[in-house]
């Protein structure tokens, strides 16, 4: 009898090692392919924890590679009359593995003034008018969907956005820096991988500020989709990098920003959109008055990232198409090679290879030049 039962808690035991091995192996081989190498680091942050804070780990929020990355919905921002951009960005999306339904843009001509809370501010000029306002009226419909359908969470995109061949192990590095910068408690469980505690999140930006006066970050250290300084383009604000590596991106409180290429709202933050921009007292540009928001309202908590992971893409071609305006009746200046500021291995300037199933190695980079990256990516947080 005894014998028996030792046989049995020894066929037990080698049935629980040999289950483990395979798990490890499985979660293992998900980790590779979907580029996600990454140790999260000892820290102080009750929020940022980890078994083994020296060992390589598993992806730890797998929704974000769902086909929503991991926010209840995506939504792309496009006239009617450009489909051309709608083709470019449905391939775009469709080789990183994700859907998204349509915010149909929209001509200013047709936003009347009595529908604007002021004037004070407007362009004079009937095209600059026309244009910011189309904008801005696009960006609140984003708003009002989000709250009119009741969304928890919902990602934006402007429709020559672009992004990183490990565009999705990005955001999985995001979403533990936003979760650490949001979370209220260590016993938590936020619904979103993104964390529950935002209005909302700048990913795609041409300029970004931190909050004055907070030094809190959470630091990635060690990633090798980040762009060397000398290559980083910018038009407003930008942190100050100069005491972190080449190869370094940090997760922050933002304090403001420029340019809109893609962020994400929370039902809440929505909410707070559209009381805000339907009040104000001077009409800005919408990009502007988002800034106003992260950057003077205390109730609206905005989280960014630098360097961006999301930028807009010049394609080759007619100068003139970059603009929705205009027509192609005089084509002055052609882009012979296309580009995207911030990105180094672009998914557009690879699309014809990755539909061809070329390897990661067979890939274009931007620029040669770039920091050698040894070793995982590493994650800390400071402050």
């Amino acid at each position: 009898m005894l014998a028996n039962d030792a046989t049995s808690i020894w066929k037990a035991r080698r049935l629980l090692l040999i289950s483990t091995v395979i798990i490890g192996s499985l979660l293992t081989l998900y980790y590779t392919r979907n580029h996600a190498q990454f140790v999260l680091s000892s820290s102080p942050n009750p929020f940022h924890t980890a078994a083994d804070p020296a060992t390589p780990i598993s992806p730890s929020f797998p929704s974000i590679h769902n086909s929503t990355l991991g926010f209840q919905q995506v939504y792309i921002l496009n006239l009617p009359e450009r489909p051309d951009k709608l083709d470019s960005f449905l391939l775009t999306s469709s080789l990183t593995n994700f859907t998204f339904s349509v915010i149909p843009g929209v001509d200013g001509a047709t936003v009347p003034n009595k529908s604007l809370s002021s004037l004070n501010g407007l362009p004079n000029k009937k095209a600059s008018r026309d244009r910011s306002v189309g904008s801005w009226r696009a960006h609140l419909n984003f708003a009002q969907t989000v709250v009119r359908s009741r969304i928890s969470t919902a990602l934006l995109f402007e429709d020559d956005a672009d992004w990183d061949i490990s565009f999705k192990s990005q955001l999985e590095l995001f979403a533990a820096g936003s979760r650490a910068l949001s979370t209220k408690t260590a016993t938590e469980k936020p619904h979103s991988p993104y964390g529950d505690d935002w209005d909302l999140l700048w990913l795609g930006h041409c300029g970004i500020r931190r909050q004055d006066n907070d030094s809190q970050a959470f630091v990635i250290d060690n990633d090798p989709a980040v762009p060397p300084r000398n290559h980083r383009a910018n038009f407003g604000g930008k942190p100050n990098m100069t005491s972190y590596a080449n190869s370094t991106r940090i997760v922050f409180r933002c304090g403001g920003g420029l340019c809109v290429y893609a962020y994400a709202l929370s039902f809440r933050g929505a909410q707070k959109m559209l009381l805000r921009q339907t009040t104000r007292e001077g009409y800005a540009p919408f990009d502007l008055s988002l800034d106003h928001m992260c950057r003077k309202d205390p109730d609206f908590r905005c989280l960014s990232v630098f360097p961006q992971i999301i930028d807009s893409h010049k394609a080759a071609g007619p100068h003139n198409r970059d603009s929705d305006l205009g027509d192609m009746s005089e084509v002055k200046e052609v882009r012979k090679k296309g580009y995207t500021f911030n990105i180094v291995k672009s998914v557009r300037l690879n699309i014809k290879q990755l539909i061809m199933g070329k390897g990661e190695d067979e890939l274009e980079l931007q620029w040669n030049d770039g920091p050698e990256v040894q070793g995982p990516i590493t994650t800390r947080w400071e402050g």
